[in-house]
């Protein structure tokens, strides 16, 4: 198998690192702007399968003669503004594709294009959104029924480490201004069966999770409307997506934004034009890196809710997992850059062969294609688990 990866940074050194271990890969082309970097990253992998080339994603030329040369598929990390522009790229070349971060509300207007092309797309299969939206689909699936669905995802340093104990309780571990970003929005979800907006920020709530997590804080970032559309899911009534972090971070972040410290409209400093978001972006690159031996944690509990057998009932899905020292990984890389790297390679096998832009929960929602999927997860040491929990009435 040969496969091109874009975009090598902290997740496409993921998928850099679970390709270069799989046997069958015999050969990785990892393209990216910034060619040092990627080589640095190449080299911290090891082995001899992956060959560095300097693109620009933007160019479609390049991008789409790179993607001729004898690729099975092609896998990306690349940041989601660059993500349509790949998938057209891919779409004309005639090869398959799986990214971490394209924008659901954009992408499947290339689905058609992708399906008369015999394509195979599977945008933003990494995490959350990735991994939820798979136990999504398996629980629409295995209910009669399904009127309710909720995700609680996070990544953020563990326990009793340098990260845990700085004054925002975060250290990076993906792309730095979406986690920013995260804080700043306004959220339109489904709740009750009615659609309602909710500054980020505003609901913290208390979540525990098992050892060595323990107790978190939630709040609400995103709906799961696009879950429930693409399943042509009826009477769905809550759909709601949050993320998780330390407790204290939503009344932390609050202050940060009435201080306007997260401003992005432009203030004179000194005579200099600079928006006050741009230097808190550019002051947590420098200060919020990961130290050596400092480990990141996930964790990631997901709730659908109907019938079934006519009896009210919630399936329970969650995980956590931690940054993997013995083979110098962290925790955010491995469960998002280890399930596009799984779906990358399924497309380039014919496991999934299904052309057109997918979304991920229909992997969930077919059977053969989400045993396969945990399946490769599970040896990866990503391990899911399963409660089905009886609701009264």
């Amino acid at each position: 198998m040969k496969v091109l990866v874009l975009g090598v940074g902290k997740m496409g050194y993921g998928l850099l690192k679970d390709l270069d271990a799989q046997p069958h890969v015999d050969e990785i082309v990892a393209a990216d702007m910034n060619a040092e970097q990627a080589k640095a990253y190449a080299e911290r992998v090891g082995g001899d399968k992956t060959t560095v080339v300097k693109l620009d994603a933007t160019d479609k030329h390049e991008t789409v003669k790179l993607m001729k040369q004898g690729f099975d598929v092609v896998a990306s990390a690349l940041p989601r503004p660059f993500c349509d522009a790949a998938v057209e790229a891919a779409i004309e070349a005639g090869i398959g594709y799986a990214d971490v971060a394209a924008g659901f509300g954009t992408i499947f207007s290339q689905h058609e294009k992708a399906k008369k092309a015999g394509v195979t797309v599977v945008p933003h299969i990494g995490l959350d959104v990735g991994i939820d939206r798979v136990l999504c689909g398996v629980g629409a699936r295995k209910l009669d029924h399904t009127d309710g669905m909720t995700v609680w995802c996070g990544g953020f340093p563990q326990r009793d480490t340098a990260g845990y104990r700085n004054p925002i309780s975060y250290k990076i571990s993906w792309y730095w201004p979406y986690a920013v970003d995260s804080n700043l929005r306004i959220s339109t979800v489904l709740i009750d069966g009615e659609t309602v907006t909710i500054e980020n920020l505003s609901d913290p709530e208390e979540i525990t999770f098992s050892p060595p997590i323990g107790k978190t804080e939630a709040y609400t970032t995103g709906g799961l409307n696009d879950v429930v559309q693409h399943l042509g899911l009826q009477g769905v009534k809550t759909a709601v997506g949050k993320t998780v972090r330390w407790p204290g971070h939503c009344e932390t972040w609050t202050k940060l934004k009435q201080l306007h410290l997260l401003d992005d409209e432009p203030i004179k400093v000194k005579g200099v034009e600079v928006a006050p978001y741009d230097v808190f972006i550019a002051l947590g690159h420098r200060h919020l890196q990961y130290g050596p031996g400092e480990g990141d944690a996930i964790c990631q509990h997901v709730e659908v809710t109907g019938t079934l057998d006519g009896e009210p009932t919630a399936l329970i899905y969650e995980f956590i997992d931690l940054h993997d020292f013995t083979n110098d990984i962290s925790a955010m890389a491995r469960t998002t850059a280890y399930p596009c790297s799984v779906v990358a390679q399924m497309i380039a096998t014919g496991d999934f062969n299904r052309p057109g832009v997918i979304h991920p929960a229909w992997i969930g929602y077919d059977e053969k294609l989400s045993d396969k999927f945990f399946k490769e997860l599970s040896e990866r040491n990503i391990n899911i688990t399963e409660y089905v929990k009886r609701l009264l009435n």
